[in-house]
């Protein structure tokens, strides 16, 4: 199998990175591996797709870390490529989550000539450009949802707000990097412009019903192919402790603690529910943030927690991923020409 990943900076990429775990997994699975930045890919007019790979040299390398060190070094191998002649073309880039403030190659058309072309693209380029916003949530049941507004009207936002019998959690429409989320007060007056103001400064903004399970902290559970993934009874789900301060402060995404969590009936329900849209979509690696019975997030571009779960349950999770991908490619391949597995929801 040959398997390019699609990164924001190939050599800033972290040993706990869940990208860097995919890699090795593939890596010691035999796969001929390469990773790209998504600065350094080329559209030709004959709907090629070129892009600049880098590749660590063959050899064994016992972890993730490893290999990290490896592929970010002087003596990785740089090579110009066609994408459309990989098997699998993995993105794990998010436009919207740029720390940089830039604005990203135009990565789903670019993913989407590459479809065309018959390759496998994970997660689907269509599916990408429908659920890459939060308001994909309006999508599923409104029973596993918390109440919402989006909206860029500052009036809006207060007032609808202000009528919540609770509290209420603010943040961008379009996630960014390092966005900063904010919890409001019942009825609270002071700060509220300036964290409508904030929240609403590249664009429109999220107001959701706080959820005061969010206390206990929020569980991460990884889905492939719109199921859980297990290792026996071992489910891939654990819980992020957030750490909460003044609440008319900013709660940063990245200060939390991980913990063991159960995989229990709200959660089977939640997937019950979202299976057939995410089927659908063609989202086959998808995280899910749950607060007690409600879906709070759905990351289609980056899941992550891939060390955490390693780390907690010691669960090889990257090596789940690509072995059923090397099993996608296999029957794709041996019905290329005959029927569209693909289109029959088996791979």
């Amino acid at each position: 199998m040959r398997i390019c990943f699609v990164v924001a900076d190939v050599r800033a990429q972290l040993p706990t990175f869940a990208g860097v775990y995919l890699a090795h997994a593939a890596h010691r699975r035999g796969a001929d591996v390469r990773f790209v930045s998504v600065d350094d890919l080329s559209f030709l007019d004959n709907n090629t797709i070129l892009a600049t790979t880098r590749r660590v040299r063959h050899g064994d390398y016992e972890r993730p870390a490893d290999y990290a060190r490896a592929l970010s070094s002087d003596d990785a191998v740089v090579e110009e490529d066609n994408l459309g002649s990989f098997d699998v073309i993995f993105l794990r880039y998010n436009p919207g989550r740029d720390a940089s403030g830039r604005m990203g190659a135009p990565l789903i058309d670019f993913a989407w000539r590459l479809r065309l072309g018959g390759t496998l693209v994970v997660n689907d380029p269509e599916g990408l450009r429908r659920a890459g916003s939060r308001m994909y949530l309006g999508d599923f049941p409104a029973d596993i949802r918390a109440k919402t507004l989006v909206s860029r009207s500052p009036q809006k936002l207060k007032e609808w707000v202000r009528a919540l019998p609770g509290p209420a959690v603010l943040k961008p429409l379009q996630p960014r990097g390092g966005e900063h989320v904010f919890l409001v007060k019942r009825r609270q007056v002071s700060n509220l412009n300036q964290i409508i103001t904030a929240v609403t400064k590249h664009g429109y903004a999220i107001a959701q019903e706080y959820v005061p399970e969010i206390e206990k902290g929020e569980k991460r559970l990884l889905l492939l192919g719109a199921e859980p993934i297990r290792v026996g009874k071992k489910v891939a789900i654990y819980r992020r402790h957030t750490i909460i301060g003044n609440p008319e402060s900013a709660v940063s995404e990245t200060a939390a603690t991980r913990s063991r969590c159960e995989f229990g009936p709200a959660e089977a329900r939640i997937c019950d529910l979202i299976r057939p849209k995410l089927l659908a979509d063609g989202l086959y690696f998808v995280g899910v943030d749950i607060v007690g019975d409600k879906v709070l997030e759905v990351n289609v571009y980056t899941p992550g927690g891939i060390h955490s779960l390693h780390e907690l349950y010691g669960m090889d999770v990257a090596d789940i991923v690509i072995r059923d991908l090397d099993r996608r490619v296999r029957l794709r391949a041996a019905y290329r020409t005959t029927f569209d597995p693909e289109a029959a929801d088996v791979v």
